[in-house]
């Protein structure tokens, strides 16, 4: 009898569990099908950022990045993932405290901990320039040991989101976009060039820090970080960056030095978009590129941007919030409150030439070199855009939802942190 029982039990287990197998596996596929349906082709990525619970970069965190990040970020596009201090213990209490957000905010986050440098010369490299900021800029060149996804899409704290993302935003077939500028009129730039050269012995054949996400594949991370090892002819990233660093009183441009290498060493795995200006091609080679590696006429072509670097882009009248906002949810499904249809009316025959400009308070912007007179190819670029969001946006992928506004605003709370409204 007891025998009879006992297989009678397994019996029932078996079954069971031959159900809830049979319903994971649709589930699994229902998913998988949404998720083709929505956004499709685009490898695993993790928008990254690297910082630390300093009140400053919470208030750019929470109030310019993170704010737009939820209208304009989809979670099917990848999570976030922030790389934290290891020691800090209040960088745990601000981990612990975002997570109970994700589900409102509907996107998933990853906290990683990095420990600090064997050696704290790190902290010091960078003479004009605090430890906790020398320590970020080392920090990118060992970002890969912490994202695991294929792509890492490197942002700042104090970038802001300006329209929805889409996959022609980061692809090009299986190419990853690149976008630069011609900067070097600025002294800062040569002082970036010249330790970038000492890091991998090619100069910058562009700033790279002229937009962002910065996408790159993680595995170039690690091969910059291996040529540097060879080039610097040192066995740790930490004596690198020392020694490299206490050569200059100037600072390094990580972005820079990354994608430099990636022009030189990997090209062909990038879509290159260099903004010349109005210089001469063959000048601009002349002045920048090293011989065989020359800027062709294909890597010029005209790119948009999906954020502006918030700290140097002035808006007094915080129209860019708005007008963005507008752009997005115009033409789509979404049923909008009166008093946001009615902040929208300004901007119905606008055009959002915001998307060709990633700062106004120091010039880097497209607007006199590629879109010069405000020609038709770049208007018909950013209606294609949004043409492309619009569907994104009636799909269900990006909800527009303003009410998570108000949870980033929430969460800041807890940190005492209080935002300017945000349109």
């Amino acid at each position: 009898m007891k025998t009879l029982k006992f297989y009678c039990v397994v019996a029932i287990l078996l079954t069971v569990s031959f159900i809830c197998y049979h319903q994971y596996r649709q589930m699994s596929r229902l998913n998988s099908t949404i998720k083709v349906q929505k956004v499709k082709d685009v490898p695993d990525m993790t928008l990254t950022v690297r910082m630390s619970s300093n009140a400053k970069l919470l208030n750019y965190f929470y109030c310019t990045m993170l704010r737009s990040l939820t209208l304009y970020w989809s979670g099917q596009l990848g999570p976030l993932g922030l790389i934290l201090d290891k020691e800090s213990q209040d960088d745990h209490k601000f981990a612990e405290n975002l997570q109970k957000y994700q589900e409102q905010l509907g996107i998933s986050m990853s906290f990683y901990y990095e420990p600090l440098p064997k050696n704290e010369r790190v902290l010091t490299v960078a003479k004009y320039k605090p430890p906790g900021y020398n320590r970020q800029l080392y920090s990118s060149f060992i970002m890969d040991e912490f994202i695991s996804t294929p792509i890492v899409a490197w942002i700042d704290t104090d970038a802001k989101f300006t329209t929805p993302v889409t996959r022609d935003n980061i692809l090009t077939g299986n190419k990853l976009r690149v976008k630069g500028m011609n900067t070097f009129q600025y002294s800062w730039i040569h002082g970036w060039n010249k330790l970038g050269i000492k890091m991998i012995g090619k100069p910058m054949p562009s700033d790279f820090m002229t937009f962002f996400p910065v996408y790159i594949w993680r595995d170039t991370i690690t091969n910059c970080r291996n040529h540097i090892l060879k080039y610097v002819n040192v066995s740790t990233i930490e004596e690198a960056y020392i020694h490299v660093g206490s050569q200059d009183s100037g600072i390094m441009s990580p972005v820079n030095i990354i994608m430099t290498y990636a022009y030189y060493f990997e090209k062909e795995r990038y879509d290159w978009h260099i903004d010349i200006g109005n210089v001469d091609l063959k000048k601009y080679n002349k002045l920048h590129l090293v011989p065989g590696y020359e800027l062709t006429s294909a890597s010029l072509t005209p790119d948009l941007h999906v954020t502006l670097h918030a700290k140097h882009y002035k808006d007094a009248n915080n129209t860019v919030n708005r007008q963005a906002y507008c752009a997005a949810a115009n033409n789509t499904v979404l049923t909008m409150e009166q008093d946001i249809k009615q902040m929208c009316e300004p901007f119905k025959t606008s055009v959002m030439w915001v998307l060709f400009e990633f700062c106004n308070t120091v010039k880097q912007e497209h607007l006199t070199t590629w879109c010069k007179n405000k020609n038709k190819h770049c208007i018909s670029m950013i209606q294609e855009h949004y043409d492309k969001t619009r569907q994104l946006v009636n799909k269900g992928v990006y909800s527009l939802d303003l009410k998570k506004i108000k949870v980033v605003e929430e969460a800041a709370h807890f940190h005492q942190t209080k935002c300017p409204p945000f349109l």
